[in-house]
């Protein structure tokens, strides 16, 4: 009986998760990349590091609703490499740009997989393969079997994870709802207290300027303008439109040009404006430097590290925001 119960107990995961039923449906692969991290979902579920995990962000859309997930398959492969790893992408036509066939939850079209897996390889990824053997020669510790069931009962999850509905802001551009950022960094913040004897000093800083870096990147905080229009080079116009304080840094991350300015107000060159110039490598590590000016009038300038304070680009650049602000309600109130 416990031996019936041990293993029973061990399936009911990959049973409840399992996708192999789940109904194609075409996809867009937004980004790629691999993570020395991969931490399950599952209460019982340990974080895994010093690995080299494929990662990917994609996108699908049902009935005019578009959907965003990186959880593209339930268990992700552990490379032997980064190369490794790019390579098991590219041989499954997982590339940036690519439009590939995924596979849609028929009873929640939030909830998408790019990679099925049956439950009888999520039983043997999770490793209740090698927990559920000891039933198999449970004669002799029948208390011990016992406690093992009873311990991999609180392994099912409650419920399956909660996803939100993007809302659609321009034909390629979506935002969270403000509960689901709230959320994440919470979670961020309860990983990194939790885990803090787990890493070296160094580490932690790293990990906390990430979380830092991702906080400022998801705030939903409205902003004064719509849309900004930055220089290129000295030379290209561009505008972009923007929903949000986070919306506005991810845009500006993403910039392909090493040097650029961004106009923060209608009078452009004349006004207030924010200069961004790449410096380059310098010891290791990439420096980018920053200039507020009014017109020709420098009014500060930062030459940041980007590999140990990347925070501080966004940090400057809220400043520089609020400073334009303020300069137009101090016009209004004149």
């Amino acid at each position: 009986i416990i031996s019936i119960l041990g293993i029973s107990v061990l399936t009911i995961e990959p049973l409840l998760i399992e996708n192999s039923d789940w109904e194609p449906v075409e996809a867009q692969i937004i980004d790629t990349g691999v993570s020395s991290m991969w931490c399950g979902d599952g209460w019982w579920d340990e974080c895994e590091d010093n690995g080299h995990f494929p990662t990917v962000e994609f996108s699908w859309e049902i009935d005019g609703v578009n959907y965003v997930s990186e959880d593209y398959i339930l268990y992700p492969p552990n490379l032997s490499s980064d190369s490794k790893a790019n390579q098991w992408l590219e041989n499954r036509g997982i590339i940036i740009g690519a439009n590939i066939t995924g596979y849609v939850n028929p009873n929640d079209n939030s909830e998408a997989v790019l990679v099925k897996q049956s439950w009888l390889e999520i039983f043997w990824k999770n490793d209740n393969a090698f927990f559920s053997l000891p039933c198999l020669f449970c004669n002799g510790i029948p208390i011990f079997l016992f406690v093992t069931a009873r311990r991999f009962e609180s392994f099912v999850p409650k419920e399956r994870r909660k996803r939100y509905k993007l809302e659609r802001v321009s034909n390629n551009s979506w935002i969270a709802p403000i509960e689901a950022t709230e959320l994440q960094a919470e979670a961020r913040s309860a990983w990194l207290k939790k885990k803090h004897g787990s890493f070296t000093e160094k580490e932690f800083e790293e990990l906390s300027r990430l979380s830092g870096a991702l906080d400022s990147s998801n705030d939903q905080t409205p902003i004064e303008r719509s849309s900004y229009t930055l220089l290129l080079d000295g030379k290209k116009e561009m505008e972009i439109k923007v929903s949000s304080q986070g919306d506005l840094l991810n845009k500006i991350s993403n910039i392909d040009s090493d040097s650029f300015i961004m106009y923060l107000e209608d009078s452009k060159s004349k006004g207030r404006q924010l200069e961004f110039n790449f410096l380059g490598d310098r010891g290791g590590d990439d420096y980018l430097q920053i200039r507020e000016l009014i017109a020709d009038q420098e009014i500060r300038s930062e030459e940041i590290n980007v590999e140990k304070n990347f925070e501080r680009i966004f940090s400057f650049i809220k400043e520089a925001l609020d400073n334009a602000n303020n300069d137009e309600d101090w016009w209004d109130e004149s």
